[in-house]
């Protein structure tokens, strides 16, 4: 990060509600840096706080407090009008497309377009060319009702596209979408990503969408950053309850699990010792035995990894030499406390 350009600065940001039992603070201080080109990924549970920042970071949602830089502009200090000119380089996508029912395909790209006053044949020509980019070029008379789900946020990520974004808010962006429609979709954004150079920021509650696209993840928890790394490092070692929760358990919560089990562990590998049968020859060679409890594998960035939840005998001196043993294969062994 220290060499990269910034696009995205976000410096103590709060925002409060008025309700009418007083107020509710829902962002509490938050800081973020975020480089450009990078595909950024913002990830919690339900109610905390994402989408809400997504909204501060466009000024959608006004902070209580705090600063949001664009690209080095201060947003906040901005008129209505150089505010309107700004957020022209953000585009954003949503879950449910907003697509306009009455226009075709071609006309919902061409829409912002006519806001900002670009003349009608160009707007045509490079909403057809951003058709073409996403994957639609064939469906430039259709009306969203006959689209699918995926060719519609494909017209939404087009229109997103079309004022030459240096932005894409992505919030929720496959939460509607079938799992094959999803890969679809967010091979899309990394293509976009890798031609035009746009910063994307994901904002998701499922770790396997970060796990697809991003570089980097903020794991938001209660309003605050819980924590902030690499995809790679979260996976492999989340440091907090809201991180481990989201890597373990792929953003569900924790009911209908198996609850309290003593002595689970979870294991992490990677493609240097995946082909190996770790757990086999580590319980031949301790003599004792491992219960798996759960167990998947995650392609992040190119590289596989896998992880499973194993429960290790009660008998505490075998226990230490069963993870040892993990240990000096190079698997990463961290204990848990539910699963």
């Amino acid at each position: 990060m220290e060499h990269k350009e910034i696009m995205i600065q976000l410096k103590g940001i709060t925002k409060t509600f008025s309700q009418k039992k007083g107020t509710l603070e829902v962002l509490h201080g938050i800081d973020l840096d975020i480089a450009k080109g990078e595909i950024f990924g913002i990830i919690g549970m339900s109610g905390a706080g994402k989408s809400t920042l997504v909204r501060c970071i466009n000024l959608l949602e006004r902070p209580t407090a705090g600063e949001v830089y664009l690209d080095g502009q201060e947003l906040t200090q901005l008129s209505e009008k150089d505010l309107r000119q700004a957020r022209r380089s953000m585009g954003m996508i949503f879950q449910q497309f907003h697509l306009l029912m009455q226009r075709t395909a071609l006309e919902n790209v061409c829409f912002p377009m006519e806001i900002a006053g670009v003349k009608k044949g160009e707007a045509k020509q490079r909403a057809k060319e951003l058709l073409e980019l996403v994957g639609l070029g064939e469906k430039t008379e259709s009306y969203p009702s006959q689209l699918s789900g995926g060719q519609k946020q494909r017209v939404a990520i087009a229109r997103a596209l079309a004022t030459n974004p240096k932005v894409l808010l992505c919030d929720e962006a496959t939460s509607a979408l079938d799992p094959n429609t999803t890969v679809g979709v967010l091979e899309l954004l990394k293509d976009i990503n890798q031609r035009l150079g746009i910063t994307i920021v994901v904002i998701t509650h499922e770790m396997k969408v970060i796990q697809e696209i991003c570089n980097r993840v903020a794991i938001i928890s209660g309003g605050q950053i819980a924590e902030i790394g690499s995809v790679e490092d979260i996976f492999r070692s989340p440091k907090t309850e809201a991180g481990r929760e989201l890597v373990f358990h792929e953003g569900n919560s924790r009911e209908g699990y198996l609850g309290q089990i003593p002595h689970c562990y979870r294991i992490v590998f990677d493609e240097s010792n995946s082909g190996e049968p770790l757990l086999g020859s580590m319980m031949i060679e301790c003599n004792g035995l491992a219960n798996i409890l759960a167990a998947n594998t995650r392609n992040i960035d190119g590289k596989v990894y896998g992880q499973m939840i194993i429960q290790l005998p009660e008998d505490e001196e075998l226990r230490g030499r069963m993870i040892a043993n993990l240990q000096a294969k190079h698997v990463i062994v961290e204990e848990v406390d539910h699963v």
